[in-house]
């Protein structure tokens, strides 16, 4: 399974999502957004109308940010 978290410094919520994902051994990369020419490549991949972090990502699948990441695990029986 590849999994990316795209994040920022100091977000509350993408470090609930990093730790829930290492709650059950999930390995993910993630890219601070916090950088300038990071962001400038989400915005480019994704567009300029996603403004919060985390996205996350499964298998190049946008699932969204934490409340999204919850379901996901409650439908993938995790």
């Amino acid at each position: 399974m590849n999994i990316t978290v795209y994040s920022k410094d100091n977000c509350v919520w993408c470090d609930r999502a990093k730790n829930l994902l290492a709650s059950v051994d999930l390995s993910y990369d993630e890219i601070d957004l916090s950088d300038d020419n990071e962001r400038q490549a989400f915005y480019k991949k994704v567009g300029e109308g996603i403004s919060t972090v985390p996205q996350i990502y499964i298998n190049d699948q946008r699932i969204g940010g934490f409340p999204q990441l919850v379901t996901w695990f409650e439908d993938n029986g995790f």
